[in-house]
């Protein structure tokens, strides 16, 4: 018998055998599996390779090279490498991995691929291919398809589109708002750009809503900015498809794009010559009397609905606005007969709907605008007035998170909505009046409230109801002089809107106050110092102040009353509390969806 065999079994048994040699394994990750390498495999987009080393013996480092020229190093398991295929040309590809124990043994791996981004189909192909993944919320295969049709086309516009919107849906803001400012650095006015970036401002908005700071003005200040590039960027986007179009009063494509632009005055230019001999076309008088309304212009509205009766035809929205202008002059029983003849021509109207949530918040009914808000909500397609309705809703109930919810869904729908920017300023004002809140928090939530009027008077520029707003939170601020600008700014905006004149008689009552104090200490240091020159001044610039202030404080409070004889007439100077509760009920201004909607 041979001893061969039995020495090395023995030695084997001893553990003399030969140790096993040091290799590595290579592995395509494909979604979250790891794919054994055989070569030959083709690369697209980012790509990551795993590496699995065989061996007993600690790892020191895994390397990998592309060609000759090393990549990475990784130090620590799990051993992963990505690629950027789309930083390679087209073609042929060698990949080395080289790894080293602490024993002094290495290894290598060497794959041979090909990395087909398919540039060569052009940057068209590639942007179609992106859109359908964007469509299906694959968005880093969109991502992937708009790299590879930038690098077929550095300067395609469709591609940073591509990408800016794959970034926005994934959460990457600052990568979408560089793609869409790439683009507008070539195409100012490309529409697609802007809708991305009022996009992104509006997201940056309810971020900062959403993030502690203890730098609460900070927050304030950031928030507006945000809001009003994206309601600037709306409007004029507005402006610009309204500009573009054909002056033409009987055009409802043109009325319409001005109503969507709130450029009510243009409406009401372009059809008063028109209508009295267009009785028969209710289109135009509706969209003349929606006009009316948003002006504050009720009795024209009046007159105008009351001829459409006698020489027109009355639809479902004529009632709707008919219900809403008799509940703007006082007639309740008027407005509870019209918005009854608008549901029974029609009761899914959105214009009917709209109509009867404004009216249950003008007359405070909280279970009105539950059942109205509701209503909206249901439709098929839910439009910004719904979200609006339902913040106002949850507002009245004191229900924060949900009024916010609701706010930002409408602000989303349509970021120049000056509608719900003031309803938010409001709610921000009586969040401020929550019983036992810290002066810190109070002035923050006038702040906020101011920067919501603001947001609203970017909307509209003419905005009575924006001017007021701001000067009511200014006015419980004690910010006397901003107060009585602002008011009065409002009542020359919207000269007809009674809550503008009411605001500024308290502004100017708060303002006279302020002086009278001032007035009794000039006198009493006065009396002390009799020969102090400043008091003196002082004291006669007081003097000569007061009368036009009592002055323009009566002729505003006898013009609200003129203007809202129901609820106004006969009462005394208001205070900020009577004016805000006027202001934020009976003293609104319409909403009610557009005659386009209707």
């Amino acid at each position: 018998m041979s001893v061969l065999p039995l020495l090395t079994a023995f030695l084997a048994l001893q553990g003399g055998g030969a140790k096993p040699k040091f290799s590595i394994d290579v592995y395509l990750m494909q979604g979250k599996s790891p794919v054994a390498v055989k070569g030959g495999e083709s690369l697209t987009g980012e790509v990551t390779f795993v590496i699995k080393p065989i061996t007993t013996n600690p790892i020191q480092a895994i390397e990998m090279y592309v060609g000759d020229d090393l990549r990475e190093t990784d130090g620590s398991t799990p051993y992963e490498f990505k690629l950027d295929s789309l930083s390679e040309e087209d073609g042929p590809i060698k990949l080395r991995f080289k790894g080293f124990t602490s024993e002094g043994e290495n290894a290598e791996k060497l794959v041979s691929l090909n990395v087909d981004n398919g540039v060569s189909l052009g940057a068209e192909a590639h942007v179609v291919k992106g859109n359908a993944y964007l469509a299906e919320s694959k968005f880093d295969e969109a991502l992937t398809e708009g790299r590879i049709a930038l690098k077929a086309d550095k300067d395609s516009v469709p591609a940073r589109l591509l990408l800016g919107r794959a970034n926005f849906a994934k959460g990457a803001f600052d990568k979408a708002q560089k793609n869409a400012e790439d683009v507008l650095e070539v195409d100012k006015k490309n529409r697609d750009a802007r809708e991305l970036i009022i996009s992104l401002n509006v997201q940056k908005a309810f971020s900062a809503t959403s993030k502690a700071t203890t730098d609460r003005r900070e927050t304030v200040d950031a928030i507006k900015k945000a809001l009003m590039t994206a309601a600037k960027m709306r409007t004029a986007i507005r402006d610009e498809d309204l500009d573009a179009m054909k002056r033409d009063g009987t055009s409802i494509e043109f009325l319409d794009a001005a109503i969507k632009a709130r450029r009510y005055s243009l409406v009401v230019d372009s059809l008063e010559k028109e209508i009295p001999n267009q009785y028969k076309r209710t289109d135009l008088v509706n969209r003349l009397a929606f006009s009316y309304l948003m002006l504050s212009r009720v009795n024209q509205a009046d007159g105008l609905l009351k001829n459409l009766k006698k020489f027109g035809e009355y639809d479902a929205y004529s009632f709707a606005l008919l219900a809403v202008n008799q509940a703007e002059l006082g007639d309740d029983n008027g407005s509870d007969d019209a918005i009854k003849e608008a549901i029974l021509n029609s009761p899914d109207s959105l214009g009917v709907k709209t109509a009867q949530a404004y009216i249950a918040i003008k007359r405070d009914r909280a279970k009105a605008l539950a059942d109205a808000a509701s209503a909206l909500l249901r439709d098929g397609e839910v439009r910004s007035e719904a979200y609006y309705f339902a913040a106002a809703l949850a507002n009245r109930l004191t229900q924060i998170n949900k009024g916010r919810s609701n706010f930002e869904k409408a602000i989303k729908a349509d970021a120049a909505d000056h509608d719900m920017y003031v309803e938010q300023g409001n709610e921000a004002i009586s969040l401020a009046l929550t019983p036992n809140l810290t002066a810190s928090d109070k002035d923050y939530q006038y702040e906020f409230a101011k920067a919501m009027y603001s947001t609203a008077l970017e909307c509209r520029p003419s905005s009575g109801q924006a001017l007021a707003g701001i000067g009511i939170a200014s006015l419980y601020q004690k910010k006397y002089d901003d107060a009585v600008k602002f008011t009065e700014a409002a009542t020359k905006a919207s000269p007809n809107y009674a809550a503008a004149y009411y605001a500024s008689a308290a502004a100017l009552a708060a303002k006279d106050g302020e002086l009278a104090k001032a007035y009794t200490n000039a006198v009493n240091a006065l009396t002390k110092d009799p020969g102090n020159d400043a008091y003196r001044k002082q004291k006669s610039a007081i003097e000569s102040l007061r009368p036009a202030l009592l002055k323009n404080r009566t002729n505003s409070m006898l013009k609200a009353e003129s203007l809202d004889a129901r609820n106004l007439r006969g009462r005394s100077t208001p205070t900020v509390e009577n004016v805000f509760k006027y202001f934020n009920t009976t003293g609104r201004t319409p909403v009610i969806s557009t005659p386009a909607r209707g």
